[in-house]
């Protein structure tokens, strides 16, 4: 949610706080800026919806699956522009990294955590 804040409040000159190198022109482009700030909004919804998960994590389970699926899908398309324009700075590097090897652990945990969850149910229910 911080770094979608961040775009929406900073527009195209938070993608200087991210390592870019921008010329004066483009940090004003009114098409980029639109851009930046749509998506931060987007990326801070992103955010809300975790958070909202989190609260409940059997009753949001399928949409906490779908966000992680989703963070992991964007994570693979940094790949895509590595493979097209480069590396990125140190820091979107990071977060590609958090992006594609966090979301696997974490549904195989909540995976888990259902499965031992509907195991104890079965226990008690036959009990």
């Amino acid at each position: 949610m911080i770094v979608g804040t961040l775009h929406l409040f900073l527009g195209v000159g938070a993608e200087v706080m991210l390592g870019a190198d921008l010329p004066a022109e483009v940090l004003k482009d009114p098409v980029l800026d639109s851009q930046n700030r749509f998506y931060g909004t987007a990326f801070t919804l992103y955010g809300v919806l975790l958070f909202l998960c989190a609260t409940d994590l059997k009753k949001y389970s399928l949409v906490l699956r779908c966000l992680l699926w989703v963070f992991f899908a964007a994570g693979l398309a940094r790949v895509v522009s590595i493979v097209i324009h480069g590396m990125p700075s140190t820091f979107v590097l990071a977060l590609l990294g958090s992006e594609v090897l966090l979301p696997i652990p974490l549904l195989r945990w909540f995976t888990r955590i259902q499965n031992e969850d509907q195991s104890h149910r079965i226990v008690k229910s036959s009990s």
